[in-house]
C-alpha cells in the first residue's frame, strides 16, 4: 500500500508548477495576429493617390489696365508702353515682329471673336461678321479680316533672321524695295538715286549681286535692245537678235563685250536682285495682321478682359 506523504508531496509540487506557469503567462501574454478592421488598412490594400490640385494658368506681366503681356522683361514691356502711348502703329508692329510678345487678353479675345466670326461665315454663307462691341472704330473691314483670318497657329515668317537679311528693324523699305523691282536682270542704281542705300543692304546680305558678282549676261540686260544690237555690230556680229536675254548670251561669249558695257556703265553700279525662298505674299499677309494688331493695342479699352 503507497503511503499517503509522498502522494501529497507529488500533488503540491505539480500545483505550484501549474500556479508558477498561470503568472508568468499574465505577465508575458502571447501576441495574438491583429485581424483587419474597418480603421485598419489590410497589408495588400493599396493606398489612393491624393487628388493633384491643378497649378493656376500662369498670366503675363501687367501691360496696361486689364492687359497683360508675357515674354517680354522690364525693359522690353517699358518699350513697348511708350510706343503704344506715341500711337507708333509701325514701330509698335515692327516691336511685335521682332520679340513675340504675348498680350493675353487681346490673344483671347481675338481667338473668340475669330472661331465666332467663322461659325456665322460657315452657316450663313456671308462674310466675316466683324466684332463692334469694345473696337468699334479701331480697325475697318479690311483689316478685321487681315486680323479674324490670319492663321492662329502658322510658324511666323517675319522673324530675326529675316529682319536682319532686308536691314534690320527698318527692313520694310527694302523689303517693299525688292517686291516692286524686276529680278534675275541687272539694274542701274547709280550713287544719286535713293534706293543705292536699300540696294547695298540687300547685296550685303546675299538678296542682291553687285558689280562682278553678277555674270556677265545678266549684266548685259541692263542694256536697251538698241543697245545691244549696236554692241552686235561693234562686235562685227551679223546676226540680228530679236529678245534681250538671246542677245545678252550670245554677246557674253564674244571677247570684248564687257569691255564694251564699262564704256556705258559703271560696273559697280549694277545690281540684281536674287530670288529668296520666302513668299513675298505670305510676308505682306503676316505685316498686315501685325499692323492692325498694333492699332487695336493702340485703341485697347481699359476694360478688356474676357
Amino acid at each position: 500500500m503507497i503511503a499517503p506523504v509522498p502522494l501529497l508531496i507529488l500533488l503540491g509540487a505539480v500545483l505550484t508548477l501549474f500556479i508558477v506557469q498561470q503568472l508568468l503567462l499574465r505577465m508575458h501574454p502571447t501576441p495574438q495576429p491583429k485581424t483587419p478592421t474597418a480603421s485598419t488598412d489590410a497589408p495588400d490594400t493599396p493606398k489612393p493617390m491624393p487628388k493633384l490640385i491643378p497649378k493656376p494658368r500662369r498670366r503675363g506681366r501687367p501691360l496696361s489696365k486689364g492687359l497683360s503681356v508675357a515674354g517680354l522683361d522690364e525693359r522690353g514691356i517699358e518699350q513697348m508702353q511708350k510706343l503704344i502711348r506715341e500711337a507708333d502703329i509701325e514701330a509698335l508692329a515692327t516691336f511685335l515682329a521682332f520679340n513675340r510678345p504675348g498680350v493675353i487678353e487681346l490673344d483671347a479675345y481675338i481667338a473668340q471673336h475669330r472661331n465666332d466670326a467663322k461659325r456665322i461665315a460657315t452657316d450663313s454663307q456671308t462674310p466675316l461678321a466683324v466684332p463692334a462691341d469694345i473696337f468699334p472704330d479701331a480697325l475697318s473691314q479690311t483689316e478685321w479680316e487681315h486680323v479674324l483670318n490670319f492663321p492662329a497657329k502658322t510658324q511666323r515668317r517675319i522673324t530675326r533672321q529675316f529682319m536682319s537679311r532686308f536691314g534690320g528693324h527698318a527692313f520694310r523699305i527694302p523689303f517693299q524695295l525688292y517686291t516692286q523691282r524686276d529680278k534675275q536682270v541687272a539694274l542701274h542704281i547709280p550713287p544719286s538715286n535713293k534706293d543705292r542705300a536699300s540696294f547695298e543692304t540687300l547685296a550685303e546680305s546675299g538678296i542682291a549681286r553687285q558689280g562682278r558678282h553678277i555674270p556677265l549676261p545678266q549684266r548685259l540686260t541692263v542694256l536697251k535692245m538698241s543697245q545691244l544690237r549696236q554692241m552686235a555690230k561693234d562686235l562685227h556680229i551679223g546676226r540680228k537678235f530679236k529678245r534681250k536675254h538671246e542677245a545678252a548670251e550670245q554677246l557674253a561669249a564674244v571677247p570684248g563685250a564687257a569691255v564694251l558695257l564699262s564704256m556705258q556703265y559703271v560696273v559697280d553700279d549694277l545690281f540684281m536682285l536674287t530670288p529668296i525662298e520666302e513668299d513675298p505674299q505670305h510676308i505682306q499677309q503676316e505685316w498686315d495682321y501685325l499692323i492692325a494688331y498694333a492699332k487695336l493695342l493702340c485703341a485697347s479699352p481699359s476694360h478688356l478682359n474676357p
